[in-house]
């Protein structure tokens, strides 16, 4: 999918993207926002943004992971998710995070936006968001 408007599962590099730059303009996630694209993320990728020690050691970058994770909808780690990345993570020889977020983007529907194109380009069946 090129970069019209549409449903997109974010990765959570996408979110460390923006939290680390400088300029949140140049990010992946900023013009997402901005061209008001339905955001998703799985609960792992929640989970793996609350994860990083600066959000800890600074409060105004929790309260600005906070706020970003308010404009995104968290999917839950359902049953048939679960089963699909057990399928992804032996056929590709994936690690279970990224199995479980490829997995997710795919029984949702979702174009998925990452950093790390590398290991999800492989998936058969995955599709990534182009921006």
């Amino acid at each position: 999918m090129t970069g019209k408007m549409g449903k997109i599962l974010i990765d959570t590099s996408i979110i460390i993207d923006h939290l680390r730059l400088k300029n949140k303009k140049q990010t992946i996630l900023y013009r997402l926002f901005q061209n008001k694209h339905s955001l998703f993320a799985s609960i792992l990728t929640h989970t793996e943004s609350y994860a990083g020690k600066s959000v800890w050691e600074k409060e105004s970058v929790r309260n600005h992971l906070k706020n970003i994770l308010a404009g995104i909808r968290i999917l839950p780690l359902e049953e048939n998710v679960s089963e699909k990345a057990g399928e992804i993570r032996v056929r590709y020889n994936l690690g279970i995070v990224d199995a479980i977020i490829a997995a997710t983007s795919m029984l949702h529907g979702l174009n998925l936006a990452t950093l790390n194109i590398k290991d999800f380009k492989k998936i058969k069946g995955l599709k990534l968001f182009k921006n």
